[in-house]
């Protein structure tokens, strides 16, 4: 298993996905330099909060990208007999490309941060502000929330290359998914606040609260205010937003481990 793993991560790397990834990158951190540089008071604050943002979004397709190359083309171009000859079982198989997506995304996830905080280290030595970001801990937490987004949604792009004859599935549903996941939290609590029109509320918070008993939300694990705000962490809410998360990455993975075993090839 640890041998296709490692096949997963040569053909990821090999490929056009990091080759982009570092263009994407040099954009993402122009545009975030260029945010910040328009607030006069929290330069830094701004720019990180873009460079956020913009990481969280850039490396979500990544994500599908590196799935649906390393798992749903395999079953389009029927190259997955020659691997499935090696002495793995499906499972095996179907864990191993999951995993080549998890160290795919947590090593770009550490490059593009690693970029992201060098430019704020750099940037706010010429434009300090009262207020700086924290960029220790916190921005650790933050990064780790950002890759734990990442894994939810590969598991259920994987779940959908498991079963799915088209390989653009997984990356198109995986992309309403990820959205979805992330607007369902700061959606109900919109339509719960004061300032929501009861007619809104009325017809589209029974909705939204079924789909919550099923549909992860995403939005807690995003945890960059901590770092935006120097606020101090909820030891509570981070690990069960954490228990939560990997709970429903091993349903997932566990779902999409019985369809792959009982899927025809032929």
């Amino acid at each position: 298993m640890f041998e296709l793993t490692a096949l997963g991560l040569r053909a990821g790397v090999r490929g056009q996905g990091f080759r982009i990834l570092l263009l994407i990158t040099l954009a993402l951190l122009g545009a975030a330099l260029l945010a910040g540089s328009f607030s006069g008071r929290q330069p830094l604050t701004v720019t990180l909060d873009v460079g956020l943002s913009g990481l969280r979004f850039v490396l979500l397709l990544m994500v599908l990208l590196w799935v649906q190359d390393l798992l749903a083309r395999d079953i389009e171009r029927k190259t997955i007999y020659f691997l499935l000859a090696y002495p793995v079982t499906r499972s095996q198989f179907l864990f191993s490309r999951y995993l080549a997506v998890a160290a795919l995304s947590g090593g770009s996830l550490i490059f593009v941060g690693g970029a992201l905080w060098l430019m704020l280290y750099l940037f706010g030595s010429n434009h300090p502000q009262l207020q700086p970001p924290a960029l220790g801990g916190p921005y650790i937490l933050a990064l780790a929330g950002i890759w734990l987004d990442l894994l939810v949604v590969a598991a259920f792009a994987i779940l959908l290359a498991s079963l799915s004859t088209t390989p653009y599935l997984p990356l198109l549903l995986g992309f309403a998914f990820a959205l979805a996941a992330r607007g369902l939290g700061p959606t109900i609590d919109h339509l719960r606040g004061a300032r929501s029109d009861p007619l809104h509320e009325a017809l589209f918070a029974p909705v939204l609260e079924h789909a919550y008993t099923w549909l992860p939300d995403l939005s807690r694990l995003d945890w960059r205010a901590l770092a935006l705000y120097g606020l101090t962490p909820d030891a509570g809410a981070i690990a069960l937003a954490g228990l939560n998360a990997l709970a429903y990455i091993l349903l997932l993975l566990t779902l999409a481990t019985v369809i792959f075993q009982r899927r025809n090839f032929i």
